[in-house]
Parts: C-alpha cells; structure tokens; sequence
C-alpha cells in the first residue's frame, strides 16, 4: 500500500436501483496529480465522497492513505483535504472567523497558507459567506483543504465560477503546495484544459466506470491521427487496419485516427497519390470521445 495513495478493488455504489459506480479498480501513486475526467453523472463525485468515507460503499475495498475507507473515515479525514463540488459554509459567519473555526479542527494548521492565499485570490477577510460569489467560495474552500497541509487533497470541479486569471492561480497553488512537497492529488473535472495543465494520469469515467487509465504522455503518444488528401479514391481495404479507430472523409481528404499500427498505416496511405499526408498527436477531447462514445462540450 505504500506505493499507492489511492487504491480500492471492485468499489460498488448503489443508490436504490441505481448503479452510481461499478467495480472501481482505481490507483493512484503516491506523490502524483491523478485526474478523474468525465461528464457530469459519470460516478466522480461519489467515488471521492468514499474515499473521504461521507458516504458507506455497497460493496468493495477502498484504501486511502492505506486505511480502510469503511472503518478509519475520522483518521482519513485528518489526513486529506477535500474540496467538494458543492460549497456549503455556514453563511453567517465571516471569513475569518470561518478560518478559525476550521483551524481548530487540525492540529497541523499553517495559518501562513491561509494568509499567503487569501492575499493571492483577494478575499475579504470582513465579508459574510453568503456574501461571497461562488467562485469566492471554491476558492476558499481551497484554502482552507490546503490550510492543514494534507497528504492528499481531494478537488471535485474545483473550477467552477473561475475566470481564466483565477484558474491559472488556482492551479499555481495547488501544484506549488502539494506537488512541491511530493504530496498526492486526486481531482475530478469535466474541464479538458484543467487536466492537460496539470495532471500526470487520467481515469476516463463513463457511466460509473473507470474505462481507461494511464498517463496523459501514453495516451497522446498512442493515439494519433493521420490527415491525408489522395488524388483519387482509395481503395476500401486500406481502412480495414485493425488499428484503425475511426475513419472521416471530406472530399478526397481523410481523418484516419489510429490506436496501433502508424507506421504500417501510414505506409499504405503513402503508396496511393497524394496531395497531402500528415500525422498529428490526437486531441484529448476526441480521445474521451472515441472511448465514451458519447457527446462531449468544452464549457
């Protein structure tokens, strides 16, 4: 286990007769930033929320940090900092006395970060909390999940309500104080520029499972695409490659995308008449497409 800051084999949820997430084998290696991406509903959120033990598996092992996500959820919760897709704070309190509160609750406090990142992100210390824009809010939150200077931090759409400026800070922080220190993060987001930024693995998670893993340097590297203009029609067979994922035509112009198999591919194209023959590194967005099968949109 000490290899991994996450692990969990055949991780169930079940709500009533609904299967939020299915046989989660997921590892996370210590020390790394580890994306969950997927499109709101694919299981993010509650795989977090049972990694952070708020809420009980139906059935499966989940280890964080090495403890059992079923019996050790108050040590966990010492240990990790979690940054939840809903924001809620008690809306009467002020910032600082929000700070204070949540400060007795660690013994490890750095109230320094607190500082540091409150003076960063430009929140007023006087304002009520339901005073705050929601993009206050998350970054707050985030302030206070780094505050205890966590092992691991947890960020569920942690984005949400930011502009560009305050993304780019937001990640500065993050990779500055966790990534730094050799600590792990697990984030979940459906933002494609957020993961590209910063992550070293992404989980692709549709419909409650885990369908693909590895670093974001191997998937690009595997998937590629070739654009070709031949002069005349090509022959059918030379797109029945096996490593031939999908084929686009426009015109005399092709789109090949390719899993395995370039150079032999690329080999065949060259050997017709051509205007035209490319090969480029395939976009992470049309990757998540071709393994979900499902429409996808940037925000």
């Amino acid at each position: 286990m000490n290899n991994w800051a996450v692990q969990t084999k055949a991780l169930c949820k079940n709500y009533g007769e609904k299967r939020a997430v299915t046989d989660l084998n997921l590892e996370v290696p210590a020390g790394s930033v580890f994306a969950l991406l997927g499109l709101n509903g694919a299981g993010k959120s509650t795989i977090l929320k049972m990694l952070m033990g708020l809420i009980h598996p139906s059935s499966g092992e989940g280890f964080c940090l090495g403890m059992d996500i079923r019996t050790r959820g108050m040590e966990i919760r010492q240990k990790v900092g979690y940054m939840g897709e809903e924001t809620r704070m008690y809306g009467y309190m002020n910032v600082h006395q929000a700070v204070r509160f949540c400060s007795g609750l660690y013994g490890s406090w750095d109230d320094g970060i607190v500082k540091e990142y409150m003076d960063t992100f430009q929140i007023p210390g006087q304002a009520r909390l339901h005073q705050l824009s929601q993009g206050q809010k998350n970054q707050l939150a985030l302030i206070l999940a780094l505050a205890p200077r966590p092992d691991l931090l947890l960020l569920d759409e942690p984005t949400t309500g930011f502009d560009p400026v305050k993304r780019r800070l937001f990640f500065n922080a993050v990779l500055r104080e966790m990534v730094a220190e050799g600590k792990t993060v697990l984030l979940a987001s459906h933002h494609l520029e957020d993961v590209e930024r910063v992550a070293d693995q992404v989980g692709l998670m549709h419909r409650g499972r885990l369908v693909h893993t590895c670093s974001l340097d191997e998937l690009r590297a595997r998937e590629k695409e070739i654009r070709v203009v031949f002069q005349k029609e090509p022959p059918a067979d030379l797109f029945r490659h096996p490593g031939i994922v999908q084929v686009k035509q426009e015109g005399m112009a092709y789109r090949i995308t390719i899993s395995d198999g370039l150079e032999e591919i690329w080999q065949s194209c060259s050997s017709f008449p051509h205007y035209a023959l490319d090969v480029i590194s395939a976009d992470l967005e049309d990757i998540f497409l071709r393994y979900t099968e499902e429409g996808w949109h940037r925000d």
